[in-house]
């Protein structure tokens, strides 16, 4: 077997086994449709890069999508990212992008806190 064939192999395993979060829709206090997953530290993650259509519903408008990322160190969330803008930090993770969804490898706590660079922890 060629190098090639088994890191495909490799990346298709991965996609398998990677964690697809489950998209939480809630009103926030402004009655705004909020679309919510949660990012976990060290699980390889599948996102999709357009949620607004992956997640869409007939009839219900999404104001907003985010990101909660959560640490197993911390036991807890550290922060939440509006999700464009946390897909554009994370994108130096993505393993591979297929039909519209990426492939994001675990991050270390460290790497996740590095998100927040410049930004606030809370967004809601």
């Amino acid at each position: 077997m060629g190098l090639f064939k088994k890191k495909e192999n490799d990346l298709n395993k991965r996609w398998k086994n990677a964690y697809q979060p489950n998209s939480s829709l809630y009103r926030n206090d402004k009655g705004s449709i909020v679309v919510a997953c949660a990012l976990t530290e060290d699980t390889d993650s599948i996102f999709p890069l357009v949620p607004e259509e992956q997640w869409a519903m007939e009839g219900v408008e999404i104001n907003k999508c985010i990101i909660s990322i959560v640490s197993l160190t911390k036991e807890d969330v550290i922060g939440q990212l509006e999700y464009h803008e946390g897909m554009k930090r994370l994108e130096p993770y993505f393993l591979d992008v297929r039909n519209g969804w990426a492939l994001i490898r675990g991050l270390t706590f460290d790497e996740m806190d590095a998100l927040f660079e410049g930004l606030p922890r809370e967004i809601l």
